[in-house]
């Protein structure tokens, strides 16, 4: 009997507890973006941890920092990633399955010529999981092109799309 009204007593202060932190989260601003009608600023852009890509070279921004070896790929637990060696000491072939990610950071980490970092690509959309498959070799020749050396490089690589207002979908003209 005595053990009933002390079970009751501890599950009616786990119940105040748990009551009086939804209230604490229910009267503070929210912090959630309505994507079409609102964009994400660029600070919170600045600090996302996106899908990771190749550094620019020191010398030619074409070229990567990296030199094939496998340290990245032996540390990354969800097996992602797959590094080629060429001729020379830079990789013929970067591969990255964004699909098995975990973005954990281990691979950013544990690189030893810091050849990877990661991105702050928000607006990452395919429509199938083969499309999640980078090749960061290309990317890094892509953005090398855009981006001269003399350029500083923008805290957002993409832009977010225009989409019309949800109010005046419908809407007869």
């Amino acid at each position: 009997m005595l053990q009933a009204i002390w079970d009751n007593i501890k599950g009616l202060y786990s119940l105040l507890v748990g009551m009086s932190i939804t209230g604490r989260y229910l009267l503070s601003p929210v912090e959630t973006i309505h994507y079409p009608r609102q964009v994400v600023a660029d600070e919170i852009m600045a600090s996302f941890r996106g899908p990771i890509q190749l550094t620019k070279g020191k010398k030619d921004p074409a070229q990567t920092r990296c030199i094939s070896c496998q340290m990245c790929v032996k540390a990354c637990p969800g097996h992602c990633l797959s590094v080629t060696k060429g001729d020379t000491k830079a990789p013929a072939q970067w591969l990255y399955d964004f699909s098995y990610c975990c973005l954990c950071g281990a691979c950013v980490e544990t690189c030893p010529t810091g050849a990877l970092e990661f991105s702050h690509k928000v607006y990452l959309v395919t429509l199938t999981r083969e499309e999640l498959i980078l090749d960061l070799l290309a990317d890094l020749q892509k953005r090398a092109a855009i981006l001269p050396e003399s350029q500083p490089v923008p805290t957002a690589n993409l832009a977010p799309p225009t989409v019309p207002d949800v109010e005046s979908i419908g809407e007869p003209k």
